[in-house]
């Protein structure tokens, strides 16, 4: 009974790695790459994030004309990132559709644009949007739903096919053997596997987490997004938000999206970077009143869970020694897919072959 549930479990975990195969090779290499999006965005646009500081700045409604007058039609736009030091743009992101999104650099002193490209106009953007929709919209993103899904039973049936190698594995008792023709993807499989166990059940889970977000996000691929006009000035309401969370610091603000939504100002009041830079949010109505707070301090298991899903796929939470681990670790998929492949194709076809003969 027992060797039956291995044979199943065996089935279940290669016929899962089969399945996401050459995608997982796909997933993993822009996974590594995404992992740096910080600073390959700075070395590949390094004049549109500084700027020479100046005695006085536009305001954040001038601000959000000037980005405007650059942009055609009417879409709905909002302040991505505010400056946290006199050297730094502001940028703006104009929302046209799920699948259309512009970004605006601007100087906050003068006015003038630095920069402006769409979602899939800039090297990050284009490996992020092929990442989770494979540059097909809903229908990638299914895709890559069901790949994640593969991924995490891959795992999962891997724990149970190779528990009795975990501890020999990670008490370097499992050697590669790369002269050994039998046995070096075996190996490798094994070894790799079993290190990157912890991390692949989280990329799975997280991915799968975001795609289901990615999905609802294009619920409806044809529905366009537009501006809805607001007239307040933003700088006080700012100053209010700040006095309503202590040491709070503001990074965007979100214009309502619809007639009658409140104003949103989001931020953080020193949270762990583990939860990212806009956790906290003040929500204002036209007439200046904070309708709610969320300071993410007090939030909730299930907030705090939501808030880490994206730094934990990421690995922007830590330093640069933390997005190496996290770059590498994110190859692993990949490289057990072509390593679980060989070792299938080797099992069915040239042992098949070679035992004829």
């Amino acid at each position: 009974m027992k060797l039956q549930w291995s044979k199943q479990f065996f089935r279940i975990h290669r016929i899962m790695g089969l399945i996401a195969g050459i995608l997982l090779l796909l997933l993993s290499i822009t996974g590594s790459m995404l992992v740096f999006s910080d600073e390959i965005d700075h070395a590949q646009y390094a004049n549109a994030y500084h700027v020479t500081p100046e005695t006085q700045s536009r305001s954040l409604q001038e601000l959000m004309q000037d980005a405007r007058q650059s942009l055609p039609g009417n879409p709905y736009l909002f302040f991505v990132r505010l400056p946290q030091a006199p050297d730094e743009s502001i940028v703006l992101r104009a929302e046209y559709a799920a699948d259309h999104k512009v970004y605006v650099f601007l100087n906050p002193y003068t006015g003038k644009i630095l920069q402006q490209y769409a979602n899939t106009d800039h090297l990050t953007g284009y490996v992020l949007y092929l990442h989770f929709t494979l540059l097909n919209g809903k229908t990638g993103a299914t895709i890559v739903l069901i790949a994640a899904i593969a991924l995490f039973f891959s795992v999962l049936t891997g724990i149970f096919i190779y528990r009795n190698a975990i501890v020999k594995v990670l008490t370097f008792r499992v050697k590669p053997e790369w002269n050994n023709r039998t046995r070096r993807w075996r190996n490798l499989h094994r070894i790799l596997g079993v290190w990157a166990l912890l991390f692949n059940l989280l990329i799975s889970l997280t991915g799968f987490m975001m795609e289901l977000k990615v999905l609802d996000s294009r619920k409806n691929p044809k529905a366009s997004f537009e501006a809805v006009p607001f007239a307040g000035d933003y700088e006080p309401l700012l100053e209010k938000a700040k006095a309503s969370i202590p040491g709070f610091e503001i990074m965007g603000v979100r214009p309502p999206k619809k007639a009658g939504d409140p104003l949103r100002i989001l931020g953080h009041a020193h949270e762990s970077a583990f939860f990212g830079e806009y956790s906290s949010s003040v929500f204002i109505d036209a007439g200046g009143n904070i309708k709610k707070t969320v300071n993410f301090s007090n939030a909730s298991f299930g907030d705090k869970f939501n808030a880490c899903i994206a730094p934990l796929h990421f690995g922007n939470y830590g330093g640069i020694i933390l997005k190496i681990i996290y770059s590498l670790l994110a190859l692993t998929p990949g490289v057990l897919s072509v390593s679980g492949f060989l070792i299938w194709y080797r099992r069915k076809y040239i042992i098949k072959v070679h035992n004829r003969i």
